[in-house]
Parts: C-alpha cells; structure tokens; sequence
C-alpha cells in the first residue's frame, strides 16, 4: 500500500536487510579470525612435528619459515589488540591543538622508503594548514593505517595523492590512491572488520581487513567522520573533524 502501512512496511525491509547484512559481517569476521589462527598454527604444528621426528633436519631456511609464520600470528594479535583499543578509545581522548597538514608530512617522511620501493609517486595538495583540537596519538595512529592502506594498494608505479581542505567549520584529510576502484556495493562496508573487497587475496599482500575499522573507531570518538568513495581508477578514502575555534 501507499499509505503509513506501506512506509512502514517498507522501513521494515531495510532494516531486515541490514540486520542480515550485519549478520553475514559477523560470521565472515569469525570465519576470517579462525583462518588466520589455523593457517599458521598449522604450519607451526607441521613443522615442529616433522623437526621432533627427525624427518626434517634442523636448518637456516626452516627456521626462517617458521618465524615469519610467528610473525604473521603476532601481526594479527597486535591489529586486534589495536582494534579492541579503538573501541575503547571514545573513554579516553586527550585533546590538544593539532595541525593535520604538518602531521600528513612527518608520517609521509617515515613512509617514503616504502613508496620508492613501489616507485609510488606522492604528492600533497595542503590547502588548508588549519589546527583542530584532537588527540594526537590517535590522529598518528589513523594517518598511518591509512599512509599504510595506501601503500598497500596502490600498485607499483602508481599515484598518490594526500589533500587537506576546510570549510570554515571542518577540515577534511583524504587520501586518493590509483589503482583498481571499489565497486559501489563494497564501499558501505570497507570500514567494517575483517571485510576485504578482494576475498582472494592473500593476507600477506592484503591484510588483515581491520586498519579501516580502526580509522572509523579513532575518528568517530573525536566527534568526527569518515567516507570513501572509487572510480575505475581512483579510490579516496577521507576524514572529518572539527576545526579548533
């Protein structure tokens, strides 16, 4: 019907969907957190068993396999461990006055080495330099899981491009960065953990899936936002806080 029924109705609908979609989010995160404790575990068990039974002899390459399998445990330790703490983040903020624009250009510095390996050109448009009051700690933490996101992704040879602009009453950082887009259905839920646009891809080129969700948990308890949005060829990831008045 076309009357407050049917609104209704139709509110309904959404909100099923959405639930279901939460839902779906849900089981693929603890699917995901279940893979990557197996896959390594596993390797660890296989080798360890097969240097117990003295079926393989103890060597310079088997031990190195074994600590980057340690290495990729504790990765996924530490982004969990940073995730838990993003979502207690909105209980303690220490505000002082920031200026992202200087903050984008220390981190680009201690990323440089990574995007020349790649032969990523970085460029920076800072029209605005303005201050914001935020916690510095983790505005470092956002600007570098998304320094990290984009050196990540982009492919080699390919462009970077960091701006800061403001209205007046925001200010806006966003990071643009070439290479295959995001389909429109995806970008609602980039920010979700353990979601990856790319299923297939092999966490050690991809990623847990959880610096975004760690980027929207530290913006949003400083009372800001994030967004992104992709074309065929560009993907922008942005974040909003309030200026320092």
């Amino acid at each position: 019907t076309r009357d407050e029924v049917g609104d209704l109705g139709k509110a309904f609908n959404r909100m099923a969907a959405s639930l279901a979609q939460v839902e779906q989010l849900r089981k693929n995160m603890v699917a995901d957190v279940a893979h990557e404790l197996r896959t390594p575990l596993t390797n660890l068990r296989g080798y360890l068993e097969a240097l117990n039974d003295q079926i393989l002899p103890p060597s310079a390459e088997i031990l190195r396999i074994l600590q980057e399998e340690s290495l990729h445990l504790m990765r996924l330790v530490d982004d969990l461990q940073q995730l838990a703490r993003a979502d207690a983040a909105n209980i303690i903020i220490h505000r002082t006055p920031v200026v992202p624009a200087e903050e984008l250009k220390r981190m680009l510095g201690l990323y440089q080495q990574q995007f020349s390996d790649k032969a990523i050109t970085v460029t920076m448009d800072l029209h605005s330099t303005a201050r914001i009051m935020a916690d510095r700690d983790k505005l470092l933490q956002t600007l570098r899981n998304l320094f990290e996101n984009c050196w990540k992704y982009t492919p080699d040879g390919g462009q970077v491009r960091l701006t800061t602009t403001d209205d007046g009453h925001e200010l806006t950082v966003a990071f643009h960065n070439s290479g295959p887009g995001i389909a429109v259905e995806d970008i609602p839920f980039i920010f979700e953990r353990f979601f990856r646009v790319d299923r297939s891809r092999s966490r050690k080129d991809g990623g847990f899936g959880i610096g975004l969700s760690i980027v929207k948990q530290l913006i949003e308890a400083q009372g800001g936002r994030v967004g992104a949005e992709s074309t065929a060829k560009i993907t922008t990831v942005w974040f909003v806080l309030p200026l320092l008045h």
